[in-house]
């Protein structure tokens, strides 16, 4: 029986009661910084929640697309890119059931809050995924949390810690750059890591 956390169904309920404690309700400071920081590319922005991000790479002469399963999710980031005047392509779509032509299409994936959403047995099927998605030399811009969690705790979200993240990446990408960011949230300082890595 599948796990009912890999479902989109238990993601509506999420957003449909509010249990929704990763939304920031607004973009992630950290993202505002990098999407003045990077060349200007393609960007995918995958399991993209009501969108902020999403809008800020666009405002910021990005080419995005944002993927999630979810219609609350969609919806969301319809209105918010609306909102924002600009535009980003949407795919509701697991990420594990992406379409093809989309493959080898990206310059950057943007990760935050989807790796610790799967289950952890996933994460290597995760790396694959994201892999396929990016041109040559591509880069995953990935801030992963929370650091501070035990994976036998369970989740979601699942722990995370920067010795896995070194094994599920390590042997398809290069680090790029590794930094505990100091603009993160007030309540995610010292939890969170961000990773670039390029595609081999």
């Amino acid at each position: 029986m599948e796990d009912p956390v890999n479902t989109p169904e238990f993601w509506e309920a999420c957003y449909e009661s509010e249990m929704d404690g990763w939304d920031l309700g607004g973009p992630t400071p950290i993202f505002q910084r990098l999407a003045t920081e990077l060349p200007k590319g393609r960007i995918c922005v995958i399991g993209c929640g009501r969108g902020y991000d999403a809008v800020t790479f666009a405002k910021q002469g990005f080419d995005v697309t944002a993927v999630d399963f979810t219609s609350n999710a969609i919806s969301a980031t319809r209105l918010n890119a609306e909102d924002a005047n600009v535009n980003v392509t949407l795919i509701k779509a697991d990420i594990f059931d992406l379409p093809e032509d989309i493959h080898y299409s990206f310059d950057y994936v943007m990760e935050y809050t989807c790796f610790c959403a799967i289950s952890p047995l996933r994460r290597f099927e995760y790396d694959r995924v994201v892999w396929q998605l990016l041109k040559p030399s591509g880069k995953l811009v990935g801030l992963f949390l929370p650091l501070d969690k035990e994976l036998d705790e369970g989740g979601p979200p699942w722990g995370v810690t920067k010795s896995e993240l070194h094994k599920v990446f390590g042997l398809h990408w290069n680090l790029v750059s590794e930094e505990m960011p100091r603009d993160s949230i007030s309540k995610r300082v010292d939890r969170e890591t961000l990773m670039i890595w390029e595609k081999k």
